[in-house]
């Protein structure tokens, strides 16, 4: 019997952000706004990938008879000093799922890294049980706790949200307000009524950029187990391909 099946051409273009011209920038944006429909824009590429404070990302596109049809990076975002990178921005059409192109265009992009590079990610429940099967490392799965004061929040998480990523990231950033306990600052994002959500720790000058928090209850991330740990959300996991990591900034998510 003749084989109908149609064969594709799959093209897997990755690419090191500073070679990314106009009609990759443009490519990559569109697949974005096919698949999320969230109004990518050339501003949050070049934010993103072109004015990182780190260094280069590795950006792909996946073109699929000449079409752009797949997207993915691998956002450079150091945790503590060591080169680091953080998958996202990961969506392949509709048309061209169930193909492999995920799971090629990771492999693609993850080889054109450094041996010894940390990669990790904060995976929604989706997608958490896939990371678990590839052999990635759960490093922490945090509920929501009252906020306390200072050293209880600390103990969680020591590593305040330093004035460099702060200037960099949170420029243009809306929503957050800010709180001070004692000789702390801390930005937050509103869970629901009266709820805040601590996004970090911060220096005076940074929280001083946004409004003052109106009256509420502030809860942050912990691995700490409560009554009312599922009332307030899903846990947030946070996994990394490397096995021997201890700690990751949870404001280190792209989507802060």
């Amino acid at each position: 019997m003749e084989n109908t099946e149609k064969t594709f051409e799959v093209v897997y273009d990755c690419r090191w952000s500073s070679a990314a011209d106009e009609k990759f920038i443009e490519d990559f944006i569109s697949v974005e706004d096919a698949v999320f429909g969230n109004g990518y824009s050339k501003e949050l590429f070049k934010k993103k990938f072109l004015d990182n404070i780190y260094g280069e990302s590795v950006v792909v596109v996946v073109y699929i008879d000449g079409k752009p049809e797949g997207a993915r990076a691998l956002w450079r975002n150091d945790i503590s000093g060591k080169k680091s990178y953080q998958p996202g921005d990961t969506c392949v059409t509709e048309a061209c799922r169930g193909k492999g192109i995920f799971s090629e265009m990771t492999k693609k992009s993850i080889a054109m890294l450094d041996e010894g590079d940390l990669i990790y990610n904060f995976p929604n429940q989706n997608s958490y049980p896939g990371y678990m099967k590839m052999g990635w490392t759960l490093v922490n799965e945090y509920g929501f706790v009252l906020f306390s004061g200072n050293k209880k929040y600390l103990k969680t998480h020591p590593q305040p949200m330093d004035k460099a990523y702060a200037d960099w990231w949170l420029d243009g950033v809306t929503g957050l307000s800010y709180f001070k306990k004692g000789d702390k600052y801390y930005l937050v994002r509103k869970l629901r009524k009266m709820c805040y959500n601590i996004v970090a720790m911060v220096e005076k000058e940074t929280a001083l950029k946004f409004p003052k928090k109106k009256a509420g209850f502030c809860f942050y991330r912990s691995e700490k187990k409560t009554f009312y740990n599922k009332k307030m959300g899903l846990p947030l996991h946070v996994v990394s391909k490397t096995k021997d990591v201890e700690y990751i900034p949870v404001w280190k998510i792209d989507a802060i």
